[in-house]
């Protein structure tokens, strides 16, 4: 049995041999409830669009108490043993990453997925994360060429990881000039109590950022448009936000606290980014193939919360500088998404599919549309 849970799915187009799987996970407090505006233009597109939600989120299984004493015991420790910390965190990463690997090997075998074709331009399947979720992914990338293969070589499905909006810490990158202010979850002025509620607001606005990275917006909204949380109904907020698991205490406060001071974050992007080595191995008929031709995508919401936005410039500036230096890296590409918040997905879903699906050359931007 999975242990992630499937909160909606499309369903595969009528008729179609060759559509494209988008899997698609949340973010901190948010279900995958909010990506629901998503999934009646999936067949516009030819594709399937699976909402899922993951470990201590709604109908997926909570962690166990091994799983939670690791994470505690990472939690305690950071501070005077922080390589200790680290492994521990990077274990409970490398297990969702499995759980991750298990839920679609089984989505694949039970639902008859098309492969992803040749050319890379259809078929297959695409793992998107959002926000904090964007760890899921990475994870995945960073993880998955050690996991063994059955019947279903998920490396023949995979055609792009999809990091939506993801703020740097849960790339690993540093703060902006050494500052994290603006997010009220690091604030340490406010109450425990207090973080997650002003959290939802600031998360959720739309920001004006001037030109210079120096200057971007870190802390206070537009008056208008006003933050998606104010415009959402009583039964919108019951069916998008689930606030437990980013608690004092809870899983993602927890992996969030430690895999930032950690440096577990930062280990994890650098292994996804660079692709496995594909020279012929003694185990090749046991392990997976196709990893190292998964592609990134980040595509960027120029009008959200400053952190996903430094987290696009620092991943650009990451690549820029490895393609100078002849580094390996796998293809990386970027996707601006005009003046769009945090959550775009909700208010323009259609220019937000359309921002998954860009086929942009290696390493370049593509501005996909504007939402005004």
């Amino acid at each position: 049995m999975s242990k992630l849970s499937i909160h909606e799915d499309s369903g595969a187009p009528h008729g179609s041999a060759d559509y494209t799987t988008i899997v698609l996970l949340h973010g901190y407090t948010w279900h995958s409830g909010i990506f629901s505006k998503l999934v009646p233009l999936a067949k516009t597109y030819n594709i399937r669009v699976v909402l899922v939600n993951r470990r201590d989120y709604p109908g997926a299984a909570p962690y166990s108490k091994e799983d939670r004493a690791a994470l505690d015991a990472a939690v305690a420790e950071v501070d005077s043993d922080p390589a200790a910390a680290q492994a521990k965190v990077l274990s409970f990463l490398k297990d969702n990453a499995r759980d991750l690997y298990n839920f679609l090997v089984r989505f694949v075998t039970q639902n008859d997925i098309p492969k992803a074709s040749v050319q890379g331009d259809s078929g297959g399947i695409m793992v998107c994360g959002w926000s904090f979720g964007g760890a899921w992914p990475v994870a995945l990338l960073a993880y998955a060429k050690s996991f063994p293969v059955d019947d279903d070589d998920l490396g023949v499905y995979i055609r792009r990881v999809i990091l939506y909006d993801v703020p740097y810490h849960t790339l690993g990158y540093p703060p902006l000039n050494g500052d994290t202010y603006g997010n009220p979850l690091f604030d340490t002025s406010l109450e425990p109590s207090d973080k997650i509620r002003l959290f939802a607001d600031w998360v959720s606005g739309y920001y004006k950022h001037e030109d210079s990275l120096d200057d971007l917006e870190r802390r206070t909204p537009l008056v208008h448009p006003p933050p998606t949380i104010s415009t959402l109904t009583a039964e919108e907020l019951a069916s998008t936000l689930y606030p437990s698991p980013g608690d004092p205490g809870g899983s993602d406060c927890e992996l969030n606290i430690v895999g930032i001071q950690s440096g577990a974050f930062k280990v994890l992007r650098t292994n996804a980014l660079r692709p496995p080595e594909s020279e012929k191995r003694l185990d090749a008929d046991t392990v997976s193939k196709g990893w190292e031709d998964v592609e990134v995508l980040f595509v960027w919401c120029d009008a959200g919360p400053w952190e996903p936005t430094w987290g696009y410039h620092a991943m650009r500036q990451e690549v820029e500088e490895a393609r100078k230096s002849g580094n390996n890296l796998r293809k990386v590409m970027f996707a601006r998404v005009r003046n769009a918040n945090h959550f775009i997905h909700w208010h323009v879903p259609d220019v937000t599919l359309r921002a998954f699906l860009v086929t942009p050359s290696d390493a370049k931007e593509v501005i996909v549309g504007s939402t005004t």
